[in-house]
């Protein structure tokens, strides 16, 4: 927020300094400001907490991974993830069986969570399973929906490994 309140604090300076000599040429620069300042703070923050790989467009499925935090002082539980261009989200883990294969297993909902705990969504570990694709237009969105109510939305960045 600090950020924001700057940069508007420098742009009103500057609209100030501009506009005493309206011309085209400072209309035009106060508009590019203007909309770099719009794109700038709708952005999300520059970390991604979470990525998938790169997939083709025919691909059905997909993995995320990423952090899940639990950001309060008590304890809550994932009720749901959801995803704007896949019908269904499933928590999934990996483990060793004894013939040394790995084998993918699905974890019912509730995800329970301790205070302030965090949840670290990796490849051959716990990780998110999209299925189902409906659509690829736009950018990939995941919902988390915690027992307290609160919801997370997530941007979910594509990485190529």
């Amino acid at each position: 927020m600090r950020v924001i309140a700057v940069t508007h604090l420098i742009i009103n300076l500057i609209e100030v300094l501009l506009l005493r000599k309206v011309n085209t040429t400072n209309l035009g620069i106060l508009f590019l400001i203007q909309v770099n300042l719009f794109i700038f703070c709708h952005k999300t923050n520059g970390e991604h907490s979470f990525w998938t790989p790169i997939v083709p467009d025919v691909a059905k499925t997909t993995a995320v991974y990423g952090t899940i935090q639990n950001p309060t002082d008590s304890e809550i539980s994932i009720l749901s993830v959801s995803s704007n261009q896949y019908k269904t989200v499933e928590f999934h883990t990996m483990s060793m069986e004894n013939e040394g294969i790995m084998r993918m297993r699905k974890l019912d909902y509730p995800i329970f969570m301790k205070p302030n705990e965090s949840i670290e969504l990796t490849r051959n570990g716990t990780h998110l399973m999209l299925y189902e694709k409906e659509n690829s237009s736009g950018e990939l969105l995941i919902q988390i929906h915690f027992s307290n109510g609160l919801v997370k939305k997530h941007i979910v960045e594509k990485k190529s490994l």
